[in-house]
């Protein structure tokens, strides 16, 4: 049965906090512990986790905002269960921050912790809501709302953070799965097709790959997809539906392909990023970015930078697999960040430009700063489209094009959708000191010279103008992004961190749980500055 709750707010006339002397007092006053009290813990709207409870009339539910604020702590700290659970046994810091003043109150044992993640878990796979990350959006709306933060302009930046799993052969991978389709078979069915698997499961993965010689790799994997293949054949109407069974049929077509009735090993080439990377996470997906390989997730992380803001709070976590565009990303967040908080400009870099991105901030009516845009750059010595001067109507449409030399071209739409073509003069072109340099070309049977161009160049044209006039001053404007960043991920190693956990949704958690407990810090560092003369604000006194 859910309750929430409530006791926290009726405190004992006589606690252990009440015994501190006045300079410890003073310090817990002004600790994140007492900032995470009233502005996380407090806010924390408990009913969200009511859907987790049946409603009749039964044993009350461990209060939900110690079990949130317990999740959010080992985020925030990179603790395990273990440590943080000393901590919460023994550390006052740790009790007050979860709204308990007393050693002798509030307890639970750590197992109720392991149950809830659960239920959460099993929450979001049948209708598709993380409520811990819908609760923390919640509170980080009534922040920004409490410290009057203007959310108009925000910034975004994106990072790989890996799963807590193995790296794995593609060997090791296929000899792992059938490990596990055997050991999903009933003892009888183990008995009876015992020769089948007998080559695999005497030994672990790991050892079996030791006793293949590297020249001989090709043909051990030729044999896996064959043997594979048997399996999935046999116990196609018994097993289909098991975890087991799909594991093996994925890794199957992932791997190998059929040529006239043989199975043939595809080369390492021609997996993609998203083949299953370990039997322990489904999700998780492969990624080469500036030379690092990670086998894992991208999050995406957005922040309010208006320079009146006092503070700047990190308003958006978005997680995907790794192999996920930025645009893609940043379409997502948008949506999201203009139902929310009304956002009107946003600063990335190149990873987000495109069309995908533009279609979605033109829709949201949000104008999109960056930093660079990707694909090869101009030459010194050379025109492009952006050199051009474009005139639109109301509707966006191109109605006019002027060359860099002055020259106003014969503009006609093409009958393809978003096509033109600008025709000018050979005569005039013939005198242009850039006539080397001009993307228009000349035309054999006709004393003119063409441009083509579609609406995606124009757009790509506008930005590449936007860059080349303000290009530093976006990337001033964004580069305290990439140190929010690492604020996030440094509780699990900084650089290409390696998470503690595995798959989306427990990805997804940790990565929104550490971001809320690096706004308390920057709220806790706001309301109390090294400057002592700042007076303690109002309901904060611990007296």
């Amino acid at each position: 049965m859910f309750r929430k709750n409530e006791g926290h707010k009726q405190q004992k006339m006589f606690t252990v906090v009440d015994q501190l002397p006045e300079t410890a007092k003073k310090h817990l006053e002004k600790s994140w512990a007492h900032v995470f009290y009233h502005e996380y813990f407090c806010k924390l709207d408990e009913t969200v986790f009511s859907v987790l409870y049946s409603e009749k009339h039964s044993r009350p539910n461990t209060p939900i905002n110690i079990l949130v604020g317990f999740e959010t702590l080992k985020s925030g700290f990179g603790l395990s269960d273990e440590r943080l659970y000393d901590h919460f046994m023994f550390d006052l810091k740790f009790r007050f921050a979860l709204g308990i003043r007393d050693f002798d109150e509030g307890n639970f044992e750590l197992r109720t912790i392991y149950n809830f993640r659960s239920a959460v878990s099993a929450y979001e796979e049948k209708h598709g809501i993380n409520l811990i990350h819908k609760a923390s959006e919640q509170i980080t709306d009534e922040q920004l709302k409490q410290f009057q933060i203007k959310t108009g302009l925000q910034r975004m930046d994106s990072t790989m953070v890996q799963s807590n799993i193995r790296r794995m052969s593609r060997l090791q991978l296929l000899v792992e799965i059938i490990h596990r389709f055997f050991r999903m078979l009933s003892k009888e069915e183990q008995q009876e097709h015992g020769e089948l698997f007998a080559g695999y499961v005497k030994e672990d993965s790991l050892h079996y790959c030791y006793r293949v010689d590297r020249d001989s790799i090709d043909e051990r994997l030729a044999q896996v997809g064959k043997d594979l293949s048997l399996m999935l054949e046999q116990f196609e109407k018994v097993h289909g539906d098991e975890k087991e069974y799909q594991q093996a049929f994925r890794v199957l077509h992932e791997h190998f392909r059929f040529e006239q009735e043989t199975i043939v090993a595809r080369k390492n080439k021609e997996l993609g990023g998203s083949a299953l990377q370990s039997p322990d996470d489904d999700e998780a997906t492969y990624r080469t970015k500036s030379g690092e390989s990670s086998r894992g997730y991208v999050a995406n992380i957005t922040e309010t930078c208006d320079q009146e803001n006092e503070l700047q709070l990190i308003t958006r976590i978005n997680v995907g697999p790794n192999t996920t565009d930025d645009q893609q990303l940043l379409a997502e967040d948008v949506e999201n960040l203009k139902e929310r908080e009304g956002i009107d400009e946003l600063y990335t870099d190149a990873g987000y430009t495109g069309e995908t991105a533009f279609q979605a901030t033109e829709r949201h009516q949000v104008t999109q700063h960056v930093s660079a845009i990707k694909g090869k750059k101009k030459g010194k010595n050379t025109l492009a489209l952006e050199d051009f001067t474009i005139t639109r109507d109301s509707k966006g449409k191109v109605t006019a094009i002027t060359c860099p030399h002055g020259q106003e071209g014969e503009l006609r739409e093409s009958k393809k959708s978003n096509r033109y073509t600008a025709g000018f003069s050979a005569a005039v072109c013939q005198t242009c000191p850039f006539i080397d340099q001009c993307p228009a070309k000349r035309l054999k049977k006709r004393p003119s010279f063409v441009l083509h161009f579609t609406t995606t160049d124009l757009r790509v044209a506008s930005t590449r103008k936007q860059v080349a006039q303000t290009g530093k001053e976006i990337t001033n404007k964004r580069a305290s992004i990439e140190s929010t960043v690492r604020s996030v991920i440094h509780p699990f190693g900084g650089h290409l961190c390696k998470l503690p956990v595995r798959g989306q949704h427990r990805i997804t958690t940790i990565m929104v749980l550490s971001a809320m407990m690096v706004n308390i810090r920057r709220i806790t560092g706001y309301l109390f500055p090294e400057d002592e003369s700042k007076p303690v604000p109002d309901g904060y006194a611990l007296c």
